[in-house]
Order: C-alpha cells, then sequence, then structure tokens
C-alpha cells in the first residue's frame, strides 16, 4: 500500500460528532500507552501526524485522520484512520476518568 497523503481531520469526545462514516474507517483501541498513537504516524510514514507521549493517557479523545492511499494498480482510495482513547494507565483525575 502507498499512502499518498495523510492529515487530521478532527478531535471530537461524542460519536455523533465524529466525522460521516463516508468511507471505511480503521480504529485502533488498546491500554493507555501501548504505542496506538505511533503505529498510526508509522503506518502513514508521518512522525507527528498523531500526538504521542511518553506518560499513559496523552489521548483522550476520538481523533480521526484522513488516508489516501494507492492500490497495486495505482487507483486512490479515501479512508479514515481513527485513534482511539487508552484504557487502563492513564493518570487524570477522578472528575476526568469519570467522564470518559
Amino acid at each position: 500500500m502507498n499512502i499518498s497523503s495523510a492529515e487530521f481531520i478532527s478531535s471530537n469526545t461524542r460519536m455523533e460528532k465524529c466525522p460521516v462514516a463516508d468511507k471505511p474507517e480503521y480504529a485502533f483501541i488498546g491500554r493507555s500507552n501501548v504505542g496506538k498513537s505511533s503505529l498510526i504516524n508509522m503506518i502513514c510514514n508521518h512522525q507527528k501526524l498523531a500526538k504521542t507521549s511518553a506518560s499513559p493517557g496523552k489521548t483522550q479523545m476520538i481523533n480521526h485522520f484522513s488516508v489516501v492511499s494507492a492500490n497495486e494498480k495505482g487507483k486512490e482510495q479515501g479512508w479514515y484512520l481513527v485513534d482511539l482513547p487508552g484504557y487502563g494507565y492513564a493518570k487524570v483525575a477522578q472528575g476526568k476518568r469519570k467522564q470518559w
């Protein structure tokens, strides 16, 4: 797969506010600080597309990225990568945890 572009679209706390699902979406979910955001950066070959941190809990919203890639025949197609908040180790206040 050859990714020709990748860009940040939006951050939201509620699914209803996310972009319309008019393209395929591939979401990353897992524990805090396991490398979900780093994996998105690696896939897109863009070091600073998704924000990363050494401390757990950096991703606190649903982050959408629009990606355009070309298949083996050169035809371009668009899709979304979705970076979801981690769970487990985030060091945040109890009130914030209840919001999540």
